[in-house]
């Protein structure tokens, strides 16, 4: 369990104090938060003291820009940059020798007294303050005392939001060498960045010796790899770099190119000076790890650390550890010499590391264990030959039989997972992580094991095949997860898998396809879409296998919802569940497709969300025939021109939109309309052309649209051009989060401030949009699939809630039925053609909570369609204070909620 603390500073100086407010973490996320703490007492000596500091301190001859000149070797200077330092400690301890600090420290260290003496402990400072960052904490107690802390090391807050990632070898290191002018010994810094590849580096360094760089080649070549670290040697000053000795240039001209690189980056180190700026800058690109030095830095010194710290990171210490016991190497530096060498007052303040809380410990790989060596055999030759012979019959027997224990491994990185990888990528969950890394270890393909002569691959084939330690291991980690980080689906789908594998259950393999919603950058930023999804696949999947492994005390494995969740006998065998993530991205749903289709283990597909990525792959899943349902795809154009293997849970766009038209009529006299909605989108265009028609019908007119998907789209603009127009009510119908249009359609509802009425689809049905705030939304109405209030199964909201922790949405319950869907069709018939042979038949029908189910002859559509109009309503023990009610319920208290506030 990986404990730190964050140390938020928000306004104050050093001639008044600072607030200050401690944040606890354990394995990314917050535990507890004191707010009571004392502020930090005023001290104004230290700007004084650290200015007369820095300015001594940058003529000791360093890398910056400013002084190019060679090393300097006055002894009077040295002198006096000592007398500079002692004279600021000096301040420093008088300042952290305050009660205050010891209040503050007492604190920390009571929340951390489970840590080990030897465990590393990341204390992260979160502030703006120019000085505070720049500062060295080493002289308080916390830091300096081995008997609190003894491994904990201060690092500064780097604002990032990405998925986290590992180092995995081969690592490729681009490595950027300026200008040396001044005397600078970079070929020296080279030599140990190249000394990389022999423990996994692959090392581009430029310029090629020789030349100078250019900008043009470094945005070139940025942009030309999946660059895992960056490093730069040379003189640097706030954001500039100086690349030839007459040459500089801002970061800024590279900020194309970063936005194409910085997705891969894990660590970025400038072994320049006066860093923290370009930190501030990158900062801007998500990079999770920054290394800088705080001010101007010695060539000596800059060296030193880097020889230190990569000796320290390539041994397998977290990135946070190595730069501590590099930074205490430093100290030797600080000392003056008998022989009248330089020597570098201050050496150990300069180099800073620039994480985030939320950021998993950063490792660089080590290499598998070397196997044990064989003892000498006294009779080699017997022994070859039985070993031969032993050899030819398990290669015999398990080509013979590898189906039934050894199946194709998955392949990583492809956003398709069993439990070997996480998909879902947006939060840091350190248990969860943990909990796939043993399933990773055995999806290795056959030619990996064959050595099974080998002691470790031995042991690993009987981790992996026999014993299935690797799959308990995975468990208790994925158990860990969900009780301590968050009831998270996917943790709970894999959790599934894995006890399918531990315990060597025979189970049926379905898929299911989900978006995370990424930016241009290829970041991903919202995952509320595929985690409603997942929620409904997961409670799904959980009640078959709970089916096999009862939760009794005596069971040897539990899954979570064993108290409460119903049991659903599929033929005697388990469900496992595959996830990929489309991204809502064609390219990547297609591939996805032809990826899920060629598993053969694979007898059915839940999704694609959006109807873009159904229309884009719906071919795919015909021709291989697998059976396709989808939780979410209701575009018009499926049913005429219908698929054999495809069915839909949802109201298809026709139905919707001729009853958006109808709650027109009863909510107004008002016949005239704006629409906001996606031209471009399948799914939009076609809700746009099915309402229109049937409004024309009624009279009714289309006095503007306005394309949300537009670049240019302005929502103030076209709100402004509404009213200086002829009055019309508000239609929104943006696309299903293939492009920004939902939030431009939220942009909508604000600009309009409860002026107009408004209709939306069921994209609009979001937490973001009851954000809002109640004043904007009280004239909003919504066209939905499904309320949990008007569910046919009416406790299943509340057991739903029980299992996540919270209500789930109509996208949880469309999945939750696509499930069930699916399991009833492979009970009847376990095979691909068998289960749309089944779900095409008369007689099929499931009892879902969005109603009773049945599919039209020949067109997947459902003969009953889910639909529901919700109003938005005041509540206020809910987030936001209001809630989505059906508008058959004039209060939420006519349909039996309690809002009243409990606080």
């Amino acid at each position: 369990m990986k404990k730190q603390v964050v140390i938020k500073i928000s306004g104050g100086d050093f001639d008044t104090g600072f607030p200050v407010v401690l944040e606890f973490w354990e394995d990314g996320r917050i535990i507890a938060i004191d707010r009571d703490c004392p502020a930090l007492p005023a001290q104004p000596e230290i700007e004084e003291n650290y200015k007369e500091w820095r300015e001594i301190h940058g003529d000791l001859g360093d890398r910056t820009i400013q002084f190019p000149d060679a090393q300097i070797t006055n002894q009077s200077t040295f002198k006096e940059c000592l007398v500079a330092t002692q004279t600021l400690e000096y301040t420093l301890e008088t300042w952290f020798k305050n009660p205050i600090f010891g209040d503050i420290r007492g604190r920390i260290v009571g929340r951390l007294r489970g840590v080990a003496p030897n465990e590393s402990v990341r204390i992260v400072l979160d502030t703006a303050n120019d000085y505070l960052r720049r500062l060295s904490w080493d002289r308080w107690d916390l830091f300096e005392k081995d008997y609190f802390l003894p491994n904990a090391e201060l690092v500064l807050l780097s604002r990032y939001n990405r998925p986290p990632e590992t180092l995995q070898t081969p690592i490729k290191i681009l490595a950027i060498f300026g200008s040396d002018e001044g005397g600078l010994e970079l070929m020296q810094d080279k030599e140990l960045i190249k000394k990389l590849d022999e423990h996994g580096g692959e090392i581009t360094c430029i310029p090629e010796e020789g030349n100078s760089l250019n900008p043009r080649e470094l945005f070139n070549t940025l942009t030309r790899e999946n660059w895992d670290i960056i490093f730069y040697a040379g003189h640097s000053s706030g954001q500039t770099l100086q690349v030839t000795n007459t040459e500089n240039f801002n970061v800024s001209i590279l900020r194309a190119a970063l936005r194409i690189a910085a997705p891969n980056v894990k660590l970025a180190i400038f072994n320049s000076c006066d860093g923290l700026d370009i930190a501030d800058y990158l900062a801007e690109f998500n990079i999770p790890h920054l290394i800088v030095m705080r001010e101007p830095v010695p060539d000596a010194v800059a060296r030193s650390f880097l020889k230190c710290f990569l000796k320290e990171f390539i041994q397998g210490k977290p990135l946070h550890a190595a730069v501590h016991q590099a930074r205490k190497k430093l100290h030797q530096l600080e000392v003056p010499t008998a022989d009248n060498e330089p020597y570098y007052p201050g050496a150990s303040w300069l180099p800073i590391l620039l994480q985030n809380p939320t950021a998993p410990q950063l490792y660089w790989p080590q290499p598998e264990p070397e196997p044990e060596p064989e003892k000498p055999s006294i009779q080699p030759k017997v022994t070859m030959i039985f070993g031969l012979v032993l050899m030819g019959i398990f290669i015999g027997v398990f080509w013979g039989t590898s189906s039934r224990f050894f199946k194709k491994p998955n392949v990583f990185g492809d956003a398709i997972s069993g439990g070997e990888e996480i998909v879902i990528k947006m939060f840091q969950q350190r248990r969860k992580q943990r909990g796939v890394e043993p399933v990773a270890d055995c999806q290795k393909p056959l030619k990996y094991f064959l050595p099974i002569w080998k002691g470790y691959i031995r042991q690993q084939w009987n981790d992996c095949f026999v014993t299935k330690k690797s799959y308990q291991e995975a468990i208790q980690h994925l158990q860990r997860s969900w009780e301590e980080e968050k009831h998270d689906p996917e943790t709970l789908i894999y959790l599934n898998n894995a006890t399918l594998e531990a315990t060597g259950a025979d189970y049926y393999t379905i898929a299911v396809v989900v978006p995370t919603i990424k930016n241009q950058a290829r970041e991903v930023i919202d995952v509320e879409l595929a985690e409603d999804i997942l929620r409904g696949i997961a409670q799904a999947q959980t009640e078959v296998n709970l089916s096999l492994f009862n939760g009794n005390e005596s069971a040897e494995y539990t899954l979570p919802g064993s108290d409460f969740l119903q049991r659903i006998d599929l033929n005697g065998k388990g469900l496992k569940v595959i996830i990929a993530d489309d991204s809502n991205f064609k390219p990547q749903a297609i591939k996805n497709a032809h990826n899920l289709v060629n598993n053969s283990e694979i007898i059915g597909v839940i999704g694609h969300y959006s109807s873009e990525m159904t229309l884009a792959t719906l071919d795919i899943y015909n021709k291989n025939q697998v059976v396709l349902v989808t939780p979410g795809t209701s575009t018009s154009e499926l049913s005429e021109n219908p698929e054999q293997f495809f069915f839909r849970i949802p109201a298809v766009n026709s139905e919707q939109a001729y009853r958006m038209v109808d709650l027109l009529n009863e909510k107004t006299k008002q016949k005239k309309v704006t629409i906001f909605y996606n031209p471009a989108s399948p799914f939009s265009s076609d809700y746009k052309q099915h309402f229109e028609k049937k409004l024309l019908e009624l009279g009714g007119e289309v006095i503007a649209d306005f394309n949300l998907a537009s670049p240019n789209f302005n929502a103030k603009d076209a709100l402004k051009q509404m009213r200086n127009a002829e009055e019309s009510v508000i239609i929104l119908i943006p696309d299903g989060q293939v492009t920004n249009s939902v939030n431009q359609a939220l942009e909508v509802i604000k600009e309009n401030k409860g002026e107009y009425l408004m209709f939306g689809n069921s994209s609009v049905d979001t937490p973001r949009t009851l954000a809002i705030g109640q004043k904007y939304l009280e004239k909003l109405y919504l066209v939905i699939y499904w309320h949990h209030l008007n569910s046919s199964q009416p406790d299943f909201s509340q057991i739903t809630s029980q299992l996540w922790g919270e209500f789930v949405s109509l996208r949880t319950a469309l999945a939750y039925d696509a499930a069930h869907v699916l399991i009833e069709g492979i009970r009847q018939n376990p095979t691909r053609k068998g289960i749309q042979k089944v779900l095409s038949g008369k007689s099929f029908r499931v009892d879902g909570v969005t109603g009773e189910i049945e599919f039209k002859p020949g067109t997947g559509d459902r003969k009953e369609q889910p639909i529901d109009i919700v109003k938005v309503a005041p509540c206020a023990n809910q987030e936001y204070g209001v809630i989505f009610l059906p508008d058959e319920f004039s209060t939420p208290e006519a349909a039996g909620l309690d809002c009243s506030n409990r606080e």
